[in-house]
Protein backbone atom coordinates (compact mmCIF):
# COMPACT_ATOMS: atom_id res chain seq x y z
CA UNK A 1 0.00 0.00 0.00
CA UNK A 2 1.09 3.36 -0.65
CA UNK A 3 2.72 5.33 2.31
CA UNK A 4 0.56 8.50 3.66
CA UNK A 5 2.12 11.11 1.88
CA UNK A 6 1.92 9.39 -1.47
CA UNK A 7 -2.43 8.94 -1.26
CA UNK A 8 -2.85 12.19 -2.86
CA UNK A 9 -0.99 11.45 -6.28
CA UNK A 10 -3.16 7.56 -6.29
CA UNK A 11 -5.70 7.99 -9.38
CA UNK A 12 -9.07 10.26 -8.79
CA UNK A 13 -12.57 9.43 -10.22
CA UNK A 14 -11.28 10.59 -13.52
CA UNK A 15 -9.00 6.99 -13.78
CA UNK A 16 -9.44 5.97 -17.26
CA UNK A 17 -9.70 2.41 -16.20
CA UNK A 18 -12.27 3.30 -13.61
CA UNK A 19 -14.57 4.58 -16.32
CA UNK A 20 -14.05 1.31 -18.13
CA UNK A 21 -15.12 -0.70 -15.52
CA UNK A 22 -18.00 1.51 -15.11
CA UNK A 23 -18.98 1.39 -19.05
CA UNK A 24 -18.80 -2.57 -18.49
CA UNK A 25 -21.01 -2.44 -15.80
CA UNK A 26 -23.42 -0.43 -17.19
CA UNK A 27 -23.10 -2.65 -20.42
CA UNK A 28 -23.99 -5.92 -18.82
CA UNK A 29 -26.94 -4.36 -16.91
CA UNK A 30 -28.51 -2.48 -19.82
CA UNK A 31 -28.63 -6.03 -21.61
CA UNK A 32 -30.41 -8.06 -18.55
CA UNK A 33 -33.18 -4.99 -18.20
CA UNK A 34 -33.61 -5.02 -22.00
CA UNK A 35 -33.83 -8.60 -22.34
CA UNK A 36 -35.54 -9.82 -18.81
CA UNK A 37 -38.96 -8.45 -17.70
CA UNK A 38 -37.81 -10.11 -13.89
CA UNK A 39 -40.14 -10.63 -11.20
CA UNK A 40 -43.41 -9.65 -9.67
CA UNK A 41 -41.78 -6.58 -8.11
CA UNK A 42 -41.33 -4.79 -11.27
CA UNK A 43 -45.30 -5.34 -12.22
CA UNK A 44 -45.81 -4.05 -9.12
CA UNK A 45 -43.80 -1.13 -9.64
CA UNK A 46 -45.79 -0.67 -12.92
CA UNK A 47 -49.24 -1.01 -10.99
CA UNK A 48 -47.81 1.75 -8.48
CA UNK A 49 -46.55 4.16 -11.07
CA UNK A 50 -50.19 4.23 -13.23
CA UNK A 51 -51.58 4.81 -10.08
CA UNK A 52 -49.15 7.88 -9.09
CA UNK A 53 -49.73 9.28 -12.54
CA UNK A 54 -53.76 9.17 -12.07
CA UNK A 55 -53.13 11.09 -8.64
CA UNK A 56 -54.86 8.16 -6.36
CA UNK A 57 -52.64 8.02 -3.51
CA UNK A 58 -54.97 6.13 -1.49
CA UNK A 59 -55.03 3.18 -4.36
CA UNK A 60 -50.85 3.41 -4.47
CA UNK A 61 -50.83 2.75 -0.61
CA UNK A 62 -54.59 0.58 0.04
CA UNK A 63 -54.94 -0.75 -3.31
CA UNK A 64 -53.90 -4.11 -4.07
CA UNK A 65 -50.88 -5.11 -4.08
CA UNK A 66 -49.78 -1.97 -2.16
CA UNK A 67 -46.66 -0.46 -2.52
CA UNK A 68 -44.57 -0.72 1.05
CA UNK A 69 -42.33 1.57 0.63
CA UNK A 70 -41.61 5.28 1.04
CA UNK A 71 -42.99 7.29 -1.44
CA UNK A 72 -39.67 9.06 -2.82
CA UNK A 73 -38.61 6.55 -5.77
CA UNK A 74 -42.70 6.56 -7.09
CA UNK A 75 -41.16 9.74 -8.85
CA UNK A 76 -38.66 8.02 -10.83
CA UNK A 77 -41.12 5.22 -11.42
CA UNK A 78 -44.43 7.50 -12.67
CA UNK A 79 -41.57 9.37 -15.29
CA UNK A 80 -40.48 5.97 -16.40
CA UNK A 81 -44.12 5.43 -17.34
CA UNK A 82 -44.35 8.21 -18.92
CA UNK A 83 -41.63 7.88 -20.84
CA UNK A 84 -41.99 4.17 -21.58
CA UNK A 85 -45.58 5.36 -23.17
CA UNK A 86 -44.19 8.22 -25.47
CA UNK A 87 -40.62 6.13 -26.49
CA UNK A 88 -41.69 2.54 -26.86
CA UNK A 89 -39.23 1.38 -24.83
CA UNK A 90 -39.94 -0.87 -22.16
CA UNK A 91 -41.40 0.13 -18.89
CA UNK A 92 -39.53 -2.33 -17.08
CA UNK A 93 -36.05 -1.14 -18.59
CA UNK A 94 -36.55 2.54 -17.99
CA UNK A 95 -37.97 1.29 -13.93
CA UNK A 96 -34.58 -0.56 -13.31
CA UNK A 97 -32.34 2.62 -14.61
CA UNK A 98 -32.66 4.06 -11.10
CA UNK A 99 -31.10 0.89 -9.68
CA UNK A 100 -28.62 0.35 -12.61
CA UNK A 101 -27.22 4.07 -11.65
CA UNK A 102 -27.22 3.14 -8.05
CA UNK A 103 -25.18 0.78 -8.57
CA UNK A 104 -22.50 2.99 -10.44
CA UNK A 105 -22.92 5.54 -7.41
CA UNK A 106 -21.73 2.66 -4.91
CA UNK A 107 -19.03 1.62 -7.39
CA UNK A 108 -17.83 5.16 -7.53
CA UNK A 109 -18.56 5.96 -3.77
CA UNK A 110 -16.69 2.60 -2.85
CA UNK A 111 -13.44 3.49 -4.86
CA UNK A 112 -13.20 6.82 -3.17
CA UNK A 113 -13.18 6.04 -0.20
CA UNK A 114 -10.37 2.99 -0.45
CA UNK A 115 -8.09 6.08 -1.83
CA UNK A 116 -9.05 7.47 0.76
CA UNK A 117 -8.06 5.19 3.25
CA UNK A 118 -4.45 4.37 1.37
CA UNK A 119 -5.61 1.75 -1.07
CA UNK A 120 -3.32 0.91 -4.14
CA UNK A 121 -5.20 1.25 -7.20
CA UNK A 122 -5.56 -1.74 -8.06
CA UNK A 123 -7.57 -2.31 -4.95
CA UNK A 124 -9.69 0.45 -5.48
CA UNK A 125 -10.67 -0.60 -9.22
CA UNK A 126 -11.20 -4.04 -7.42
CA UNK A 127 -13.89 -2.64 -4.98
CA UNK A 128 -15.66 -1.11 -7.84
CA UNK A 129 -15.61 -4.03 -9.79
CA UNK A 130 -17.01 -5.91 -6.81
CA UNK A 131 -19.93 -4.05 -7.14
CA UNK A 132 -20.59 -3.21 -10.87
CA UNK A 133 -19.73 -7.04 -11.50
CA UNK A 134 -20.94 -8.98 -8.73
CA UNK A 135 -23.80 -11.23 -9.37
CA UNK A 136 -25.73 -10.11 -5.86
CA UNK A 137 -25.72 -6.63 -7.27
CA UNK A 138 -26.04 -6.95 -11.04
CA UNK A 139 -29.31 -9.46 -10.13
CA UNK A 140 -30.71 -7.06 -7.54
CA UNK A 141 -30.99 -4.17 -9.69
CA UNK A 142 -30.64 -5.29 -13.46
CA UNK A 143 -33.25 -8.60 -13.12
CA UNK A 144 -35.29 -8.16 -9.86
CA UNK A 145 -35.40 -4.45 -10.34
CA UNK A 146 -35.40 -4.06 -6.38
CA UNK A 147 -34.49 -0.58 -4.90
CA UNK A 148 -32.07 -1.57 -2.03
CA UNK A 149 -28.86 -0.11 -4.13
CA UNK A 150 -30.97 3.16 -4.98
CA UNK A 151 -31.83 3.27 -0.76
CA UNK A 152 -28.31 2.79 0.90
CA UNK A 153 -26.27 4.96 -1.78
CA UNK A 154 -27.07 7.82 0.39
CA UNK A 155 -26.35 6.06 3.75
CA UNK A 156 -22.43 5.04 2.14
CA UNK A 157 -22.46 8.97 1.08
CA UNK A 158 -23.62 9.82 4.61
CA UNK A 159 -20.51 7.63 6.44
CA UNK A 160 -18.49 9.21 3.83
CA UNK A 161 -19.64 12.93 4.85
CA UNK A 162 -19.49 12.09 8.61
CA UNK A 163 -15.81 11.28 8.21
CA UNK A 164 -14.81 13.89 5.80
CA UNK A 165 -16.37 17.32 6.44
CA UNK A 166 -16.48 19.44 9.80
CA UNK A 167 -18.02 18.98 12.89
CA UNK A 168 -20.10 22.17 12.58
CA UNK A 169 -22.30 20.40 9.62
CA UNK A 170 -21.40 17.14 9.40
CA UNK A 171 -24.01 15.91 11.98
CA UNK A 172 -27.04 17.57 9.60
CA UNK A 173 -25.96 16.82 6.34
CA UNK A 174 -25.54 13.15 7.14
CA UNK A 175 -28.55 12.84 8.48
CA UNK A 176 -29.96 14.41 5.62
CA UNK A 177 -28.56 11.94 3.52
CA UNK A 178 -29.82 9.15 5.88
CA UNK A 179 -33.46 10.50 5.52
CA UNK A 180 -33.41 10.31 1.83
CA UNK A 181 -32.35 6.97 1.61
CA UNK A 182 -35.01 6.09 4.26
CA UNK A 183 -37.57 8.03 1.78
CA UNK A 184 -36.82 5.36 -0.51
CA UNK A 185 -36.86 2.06 1.93
CA UNK A 186 -36.73 2.36 6.03
CA UNK A 187 -34.24 0.41 6.44
CA UNK A 188 -30.70 2.94 5.95
CA UNK A 189 -32.27 4.33 9.17
CA UNK A 190 -30.37 2.32 11.05
CA UNK A 191 -26.82 4.06 9.62
CA UNK A 192 -27.88 6.69 12.57
CA UNK A 193 -27.31 4.08 15.15
CA UNK A 194 -23.95 3.06 13.73
CA UNK A 195 -23.38 7.12 13.42
CA UNK A 196 -24.77 8.27 16.72
CA UNK A 197 -21.70 6.99 18.91
CA UNK A 198 -19.69 9.32 17.49
CA UNK A 199 -21.07 12.79 17.73
CA UNK A 200 -18.84 14.91 19.83
CA UNK A 201 -22.07 16.40 21.56
CA UNK A 202 -25.51 16.60 22.13
CA UNK A 203 -26.00 19.17 19.84
CA UNK A 204 -24.56 16.94 16.66
CA UNK A 205 -26.54 13.74 18.16
CA UNK A 206 -29.59 16.15 17.85
CA UNK A 207 -29.14 17.26 14.28
CA UNK A 208 -28.09 13.94 12.75
CA UNK A 209 -31.02 12.39 14.59
CA UNK A 210 -33.27 15.39 13.88
CA UNK A 211 -32.43 15.82 9.81
CA UNK A 212 -32.61 11.63 9.39
CA UNK A 213 -36.13 11.54 11.20
CA UNK A 214 -37.62 15.13 9.63
CA UNK A 215 -36.42 14.14 5.84
CA UNK A 216 -38.35 11.20 6.34
CA UNK A 217 -41.34 12.93 7.69
CA UNK A 218 -41.51 15.15 5.28
CA UNK A 219 -41.91 12.60 2.72
CA UNK A 220 -44.17 10.33 4.95
CA UNK A 221 -46.18 13.88 6.23
CA UNK A 222 -48.19 14.61 3.64
CA UNK A 223 -49.59 11.04 2.56
CA UNK A 224 -50.48 10.86 6.26
CA UNK A 225 -52.08 13.95 6.41
CA UNK A 226 -54.57 13.31 3.62
CA UNK A 227 -55.73 10.33 5.42
CA UNK A 228 -53.95 6.99 3.22
CA UNK A 229 -53.48 4.09 5.44
CA UNK A 230 -49.74 3.81 5.99
CA UNK A 231 -49.42 0.21 7.66
CA UNK A 232 -47.77 -1.34 5.41
CA UNK A 233 -44.97 0.62 5.41
CA UNK A 234 -44.44 0.83 9.02
CA UNK A 235 -45.38 -2.38 9.83
CA UNK A 236 -43.40 -4.17 7.41
CA UNK A 237 -41.12 -7.00 8.52
CA UNK A 238 -40.69 -9.06 5.44
CA UNK A 239 -41.58 -12.46 4.82
CA UNK A 240 -40.38 -15.48 7.04
CA UNK A 241 -38.02 -18.40 6.08
CA UNK A 242 -36.21 -17.36 2.95
CA UNK A 243 -33.50 -15.96 5.00
CA UNK A 244 -31.86 -15.88 8.45
CA UNK A 245 -32.88 -16.80 11.29
CA UNK A 246 -36.35 -17.83 10.60
CA UNK A 247 -34.85 -20.48 7.58
CA UNK A 248 -32.52 -21.74 10.41
CA UNK A 249 -35.18 -22.13 13.19
CA UNK A 250 -37.57 -23.40 10.60
CA UNK A 251 -36.07 -25.22 7.48
CA UNK A 252 -39.17 -27.08 6.05
CA UNK A 253 -41.06 -23.85 5.84
CA UNK A 254 -37.73 -23.29 3.77
CA UNK A 255 -37.79 -26.04 1.71
CA UNK A 256 -41.85 -25.74 1.06
CA UNK A 257 -41.59 -21.74 0.40
CA UNK A 258 -38.89 -23.07 -2.66
CA UNK A 259 -39.80 -25.89 -3.50
CA UNK A 260 -43.69 -25.95 -3.53
CA UNK A 261 -44.64 -22.06 -3.35
CA UNK A 262 -45.34 -19.75 -0.31
CA UNK A 263 -48.77 -20.61 0.32
CA UNK A 264 -48.90 -21.38 4.05
CA UNK A 265 -50.37 -18.60 5.82
CA UNK A 266 -47.33 -16.64 7.58
CA UNK A 267 -48.99 -17.07 10.99
CA UNK A 268 -48.32 -21.02 11.04
CA UNK A 269 -44.96 -22.80 12.24
CA UNK A 270 -42.14 -21.21 14.30
CA UNK A 271 -41.35 -18.87 11.11
CA UNK A 272 -44.40 -17.52 11.25
CA UNK A 273 -43.99 -17.31 15.19
CA UNK A 274 -40.75 -15.43 14.28
CA UNK A 275 -42.16 -12.64 12.32
CA UNK A 276 -44.47 -11.34 15.55
CA UNK A 277 -41.47 -11.00 17.64
CA UNK A 278 -39.15 -9.56 14.28
CA UNK A 279 -39.79 -6.11 15.37
CA UNK A 280 -38.18 -6.69 19.14
CA UNK A 281 -35.60 -9.28 18.41
CA UNK A 282 -34.10 -6.61 15.97
CA UNK A 283 -34.73 -3.83 18.47
CA UNK A 284 -32.75 -6.08 21.18
CA UNK A 285 -29.96 -6.50 18.56
CA UNK A 286 -29.50 -2.82 17.75
CA UNK A 287 -29.71 -1.99 21.66
CA UNK A 288 -26.80 -4.57 22.05
CA UNK A 289 -24.91 -3.54 19.04
CA UNK A 290 -25.09 0.28 19.80
CA UNK A 291 -24.03 -0.33 23.88
CA UNK A 292 -21.07 -2.71 22.32
CA UNK A 293 -19.86 0.33 19.58
CA UNK A 294 -20.69 2.88 22.67
CA UNK A 295 -18.13 1.06 25.02
CA UNK A 296 -15.91 0.20 22.86
CA UNK A 297 -15.37 3.39 19.82
CA UNK A 298 -14.04 0.75 16.68
CA UNK A 299 -13.21 3.03 13.46
CA UNK A 300 -16.07 4.07 11.80
CA UNK A 301 -16.46 1.64 8.79
CA UNK A 302 -15.83 -1.67 11.07
CA UNK A 303 -18.90 -0.44 13.27
CA UNK A 304 -20.84 0.43 9.84
CA UNK A 305 -19.79 -3.51 8.98
CA UNK A 306 -20.64 -4.65 12.48
CA UNK A 307 -24.35 -3.04 12.28
CA UNK A 308 -25.28 -5.10 8.95
CA UNK A 309 -23.66 -8.54 10.62
CA UNK A 310 -25.94 -8.20 13.24
CA UNK A 311 -29.36 -7.54 11.27
CA UNK A 312 -28.50 -10.17 9.47
CA UNK A 313 -27.59 -12.27 12.21
CA UNK A 314 -30.38 -11.85 14.75
CA UNK A 315 -33.23 -10.04 12.38
CA UNK A 316 -35.49 -12.74 11.74
CA UNK A 317 -36.23 -12.51 7.63
CA UNK A 318 -34.00 -12.10 5.08
CA UNK A 319 -33.45 -11.84 1.26
CA UNK A 320 -30.74 -12.39 -0.73
CA UNK A 321 -31.28 -8.59 -2.21
CA UNK A 322 -30.76 -7.33 1.42
CA UNK A 323 -27.02 -8.09 1.31
CA UNK A 324 -26.52 -5.02 -0.96
CA UNK A 325 -27.44 -3.25 2.50
CA UNK A 326 -24.04 -4.39 3.97
CA UNK A 327 -21.63 -5.41 1.04
CA UNK A 328 -20.49 -1.77 0.12
CA UNK A 329 -19.79 -1.28 3.29
CA UNK A 330 -17.69 -4.71 3.60
CA UNK A 331 -15.93 -3.74 0.93
CA UNK A 332 -14.93 -0.44 2.31
CA UNK A 333 -14.06 -1.91 4.97
CA UNK A 334 -11.24 -4.07 3.20
CA UNK A 335 -12.83 -7.36 2.72
CA UNK A 336 -12.54 -7.28 -1.07
CA UNK A 337 -11.50 -10.98 -1.22
CA UNK A 338 -14.78 -11.92 1.47
CA UNK A 339 -16.95 -10.13 -0.51
CA UNK A 340 -16.01 -11.52 -4.07
CA UNK A 341 -16.09 -15.27 -2.59
CA UNK A 342 -19.33 -14.90 -0.83
CA UNK A 343 -21.10 -13.45 -4.48
CA UNK A 344 -19.48 -16.17 -6.46
CA UNK A 345 -21.03 -18.87 -3.89
CA UNK A 346 -24.29 -17.17 -3.66
CA UNK A 347 -24.53 -17.16 -7.51
CA UNK A 348 -26.24 -20.77 -6.75
CA UNK A 349 -28.81 -19.74 -4.26
CA UNK A 350 -29.68 -17.15 -6.10
CA UNK A 351 -30.53 -18.35 -9.55
CA UNK A 352 -32.37 -20.88 -7.28
CA UNK A 353 -34.86 -18.40 -5.64
CA UNK A 354 -35.57 -17.03 -9.16
CA UNK A 355 -36.21 -20.12 -10.66
CA UNK A 356 -38.41 -20.77 -7.68
CA UNK A 357 -40.39 -17.68 -8.56
CA UNK A 358 -41.50 -19.64 -11.60
CA UNK A 359 -44.56 -21.74 -11.78
CA UNK A 360 -42.97 -25.05 -12.26
CA UNK A 361 -40.91 -25.72 -9.22
CA UNK A 362 -38.75 -29.05 -8.31
CA UNK A 363 -37.32 -30.45 -5.15
CA UNK A 364 -34.05 -29.25 -6.95
CA UNK A 365 -34.07 -26.15 -6.36
CA UNK A 366 -34.46 -26.37 -2.55
CA UNK A 367 -31.42 -28.12 -1.94
CA UNK A 368 -29.70 -25.36 -4.52
CA UNK A 369 -31.53 -22.87 -1.75
CA UNK A 370 -31.89 -24.37 1.49
CA UNK A 371 -28.57 -25.59 3.08
CA UNK A 372 -26.45 -22.28 0.79
CA UNK A 373 -28.81 -20.05 3.61
CA UNK A 374 -28.25 -21.72 6.17
CA UNK A 375 -24.31 -21.64 5.52
CA UNK A 376 -24.92 -17.99 4.57
CA UNK A 377 -26.57 -17.32 8.42
CA UNK A 378 -23.57 -19.66 9.56
CA UNK A 379 -21.16 -17.31 8.15
CA UNK A 380 -22.40 -14.12 9.21
CA UNK A 381 -22.65 -15.55 13.20
CA UNK A 382 -19.40 -16.42 12.75
CA UNK A 383 -18.50 -13.15 11.23
CA UNK A 384 -20.30 -11.00 13.66
CA UNK A 385 -18.13 -12.97 16.46
CA UNK A 386 -14.88 -12.51 15.05
CA UNK A 387 -15.42 -8.76 14.06
CA UNK A 388 -16.79 -8.20 17.82
CA UNK A 389 -13.55 -9.89 19.28
CA UNK A 390 -11.65 -7.78 17.24
CA UNK A 391 -12.70 -4.75 17.98
CA UNK A 392 -12.80 -6.19 21.64
CA UNK A 393 -9.06 -6.73 21.63
CA UNK A 394 -8.03 -3.34 19.73
CA UNK A 395 -9.84 -1.19 22.31
CA UNK A 396 -8.43 2.13 20.62
CA UNK A 397 -10.37 4.54 20.57
CA UNK A 398 -11.72 6.75 17.38
CA UNK A 399 -10.60 9.34 16.07
CA UNK A 400 -11.51 10.72 12.77
CA UNK A 401 -7.92 11.65 12.03
CA UNK A 402 -6.66 8.41 13.37
CA UNK A 403 -8.91 6.08 11.12
CA UNK A 404 -7.44 2.68 10.61
CA UNK A 405 -5.48 2.72 7.30
CA UNK A 406 -6.01 -0.04 5.08
CA UNK A 407 -3.11 -1.74 4.65
CA UNK A 408 -3.94 -5.04 2.54
CA UNK A 409 -7.44 -7.04 1.20
CA UNK A 410 -9.68 -8.80 3.87
CA UNK A 411 -9.55 -6.05 6.44
CA UNK A 412 -6.03 -6.68 7.75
Amino acid sequence: MPPENDRAASPGLGSKPLWLVVAAGLVIRAILALAFHGTGHVTLEQIAAIRVRAGDWHAVYEGGPPWTYPPLFLGWLAGASWMSQVSGVSFNALAKLGPVLADIGLALAVYAYLGWRGAEERWRLGGAALVLFGPIFIATSAYHGQIDSVAILPAVLALMTWERRPTSSRGWEAGLLIGVGAAVKTVPLLMVVALLPYARSWREAAKLVGAALGTLALALGPLWIAGIDLHQVTGYVGVPAWGSLSLVLDPARAWHNVAVGSGLSPARGLAGDLQGAARWMTLGALVAYAGFIFRYRPALIDAAVLLWLVIFTFSPNFFLTYLVWGLPFFIMAGYLLEVAVLQAVLVVPTVAYYLSLWPSRSAAVAIAYVPFMFALWIFFACATIFLVARIARRRTPYEPEAQRPLVGVSGV
